[in-house]
């Protein structure tokens, strides 16, 4: 009865998160805007839904790949630089990610009126030109199989036309698939990249077996999708994949026709690409247990200082004055989860002397450092009390 009422107190201050911020989501991106994810489209219905199918079929984590051979977290590899050229930020990105995106050098935003706290902003989705991407590409297509489109001469030159359609699901609503109605996923072990730092695959070797990438080319995209918020990048073995929204995007083996979704919720890090991304995500590292992420695979922290809510008492934010240098309170416009998490266990509420809604998870407040620069980055571990908020 009292986790009942926590659950029922959260989901009413959820729903006035949602109504009160509106619906204005998926801001066009513009030339190095800085900070974080803070308005990205959440996705549909938020309710549960369990793996599907039989053996998760999720390898190990494999070694991160990028075209050079490179560590896949310092930031672009030499496919992505060159794809990158065609970026509509107009901006290359160097190894390493170059100016962070919380400001120039990577210096967090402080907030308004000198307070001191950091204000993370809005970011914008990876973006390759689709003829740049496919130039040379050669015999990159076909690798699903689903699409139909095989894999250019290898001789270079603009790759096969590759259909991104929209389908319907009643656990996560639009979705992406392919020409023929083949479902398309992300995996949470990926690195999504945005405007600054270009996406890495960790999905290799075995891995592709049980989930072949989606190839990229030309693009010819379904209506209420948008090419901005597509891109590709350039594997290991010189193949290109389509991102979308920074993700990587792949087919399961075992989705063969249309409406088929065995893969959603495979070890709790392959999802249907939703239309919406969720607000909250599942990430994998190697390593290091699954933890909490938003929509750009920047990791979720709670604090050992704060108190959980409790039946009849919202939860007690510690992270003032200082903290709120480095630690901003997570909220989001829309707000929804990946199926392999459960809607009831998110609430929100507004700390005291503040104004601004916060998102809860299992009843402690959620947090967003300003010295993650990128996906995977776990800096806010650094500081005593803070850990990634483990799924």
């Amino acid at each position: 009865m009292l986790l009942s009422t926590i659950h029922q107190r959260s989901t009413l201050r959820l729903a006035s998160l949602t109504s009160l911020l509106g619906a204005a989501l998926f801001t066009a991106c513009v030339a190095s805007p800085p900070g974080l994810s803070d308005g990205n489209v959440a996705g549909a219905a938020g309710s549960s839904q369990p793996a599907q199918g039989g053996s998760d079929d999720v390898p190990a984590a494999g070694s991160p790949q990028t075209a050079d051979g490179g560590d896949a977290q310092g930031g672009a590899d030499s496919g992505n630089e060159s794809a990158q050229a065609g970026n509509a930020t107009g901006g290359s990105t160097e190894s390493g990610g170059g100016a962070g995106p919380l400001g120039e050098a990577g210096e967090p935003e402080q907030g308004n009126g000198g307070t001191g706290e950091v204000k993370i902003g809005p970011t914008c989705p990876f973006h390759t030109d689709a003829v740049v991407a496919s130039a040379g590409a050669g015999g990159g297509g076909g690798a699903g199989g689903g699409s139909g489109a095989g894999g250019g001469s290898g001789t270079g030159g603009a790759g096969p036309a590759l259909t991104v359609t929209l389908q319907v699901s009643p656990f996560v609503g639009s979705y992406l698939a392919d020409a023929t109605g083949r479902s398309l996923y992300t995996y949470g072990g990926d690195l999504p990249g945005d405007c600054h730092t270009p996406p890495a695959s960790q999905c290799v070797t075995d891995c592709l077996v049980s989930w072949p990438v989606f190839p990229a080319g030309a693009r010819v995209l379904a209506a209420g999708l948008d090419d901005n918020e597509f891109g590709a990048i350039q594997r290991g073995d010189g193949t290109w994949q389509t991102t979308y929204f920074g993700w990587p995007l792949y087919y399961y083996k075992a989705d063969l026709t249309l409406g088929q979704v065995t893969g959603q919720g495979k070890g709790k890090t392959w999802h249907l690409a939703q239309q919406k991304p969720p607000g909250v995500v599942i990430l994998s590292k190697a390593g290091s247990p699954k933890y909490l992420a938003d929509s750009s695979g920047h990791t979720l922290y709670v604090s050992s200082a704060d108190q959980a809510a409790s039946a009849d008492k919202d939860p007690v934010s510690a992270c003032s004055s200082s903290c709120r240098t480095t630690f901003e309170p997570f909220h989001q416009e829309n707000f929804s989860v990946v199926t392999s998490l459960a809607a009831a266990d998110f609430g929100a509420f507004v700390p005291v002397g503040t104004t601004a809604l916060q998102v809860t998870y299992k009843g402690m407040p959620l947090y967003r450092a300003a010295t993650d620069l990128k996906s995977g980055d776990m800096n806010g571990t650094a500081i005593t009390g803070f850990t990634a908020a483990a799924p």
